[in-house]
């Protein structure tokens, strides 16, 4: 039916976006994310932007910033935190915040010598712009950071976004992804189309993880539809033309992230299995077609932390 054999030529290419994206996701949080403490700096910036309206004057952010994360209850969250080389945590509980700061602001106000600082006379003006006593209001302060951590939430899906969409395009490029060439070889190879979706059925599932090794059988499974090879470097200048086209049709859509395509996925197999079952005329599909078994959940987006917080995607939760 000619209905069932345009799905499973969707089905086939949304498996070969969807591992794509796995991938980018994969690179971004394990790598990239790691390696730049990007959600720990996230972070740190939404909180520095929280606290900006006592001015910058004599450093006064960066000194009640620095108080802040010395706090003990930020301080037992920082990665490797009896080291004075610890790395800033990548999450902060709003009620953790909270009391830090309290701390903060009660220790200047108990402090004589904290007259000498126009720090105290910067807070007071800080709570009064906010309408916050920050000596006493926690749940006042608590919400404040929720609402500061909302935004920065946006902060870090558009940061992941780009780094997924610059992944995104290297990848494509350098395994020559093409979306037009792919539709043409499904399209006509029925051994290809069906060995594609008998893979796509296997990853229509939630798996509580995606390693390397998971990527690897999935990349070796549609290896046949990727790739650079003589015969399919473009001829002349429309052949390039089209090439570009269909690279960057699969750049932008791996940027979507891996849990669109995967509960894009998800809808295409209910919808297939729902309906009578196709006559094939192709024969048997090909053998030895491993299952491939794909996060639902892995990036995008990210769970971040506070900021508010999220790994390009993804329910992110603060960075």
């Amino acid at each position: 039916m000619f209905g069932s054999y345009v799905l499973e030529v969707a089905i086939g290419l949304v498996f070969v976006y969807m591992l794509v994206s796995l991938l980018c996701s994969t690179i971004n949080e394990q790598v990239i994310a790691r390696f730049f403490n990007l959600r720990a700096n996230t972070l740190e910036a939404g909180i520095k932007n929280m606290l900006a309206a006592i001015g910058t004057q004599g450093g006064m952010l960066d000194t009640l910033v620095e108080q802040v994360y010395k706090n003990p209850r930020i301080k037992a969250l920082s990665q490797n935190a009896a080291s004075d080389n610890s790395r800033k945590p990548s999450y902060i509980p709003a009620d953790a915040f909270a009391l830090a700061l309290i701390d903060v602001v009660q220790a200047y106000k108990d402090n004589p010598n904290s007259a000498k600082s126009p720090l105290p006379e910067a807070l007071e003006s800080l709570g009064e712009k906010t309408n916050i006593d920050l000596a006493k209001d926690l749940v006042k302060v608590e919400k404040w950071y929720n609402d500061t951590m909302d935004r920065v939430s946006g902060w870090y899906r558009r940061r992941v976004q780009l780094i997924i969409f610059i992944l995104g395009l290297l990848i494509v490029v350098g395994l020559n992804i093409d979306t037009l060439s792919i539709i043409t070889t499904i399209s006509n190879d029925t051994v290809i189309r069906s060995a594609l979706v008998a893979s796509a059925q296997g990853s229509a599932s939630s798996p509580s993880n995606a390693g390397v090794a998971t990527l690897q059988k999935g990349f070796e499974q549609i290896q046949l539809v990727i790739g650079w090879s003589p015969s399919s470097l473009p001829a002349d200048f429309w052949a390039w033309v089209l090439k570009i086209v269909g690279l960057l049709a699969t750049t932008f859509a791996v940027s979507l992230g891996a849990p669109f395509w995967f509960d894009l996925l998800n809808k295409f197999m209910a919808f297939r299995s729902s309906g009578t079952p196709p006559q094939s005329n192709a024969g048997p599909p090909a053998p030895l077609v491993t299952t491939l078994q794909v996060v639902a959940g892995a990036n995008a987006s990210p769970t971040i932390a506070p900021p508010g917080a999220s790994t390009n995607g993804s329910t992110i939760t603060q960075p």
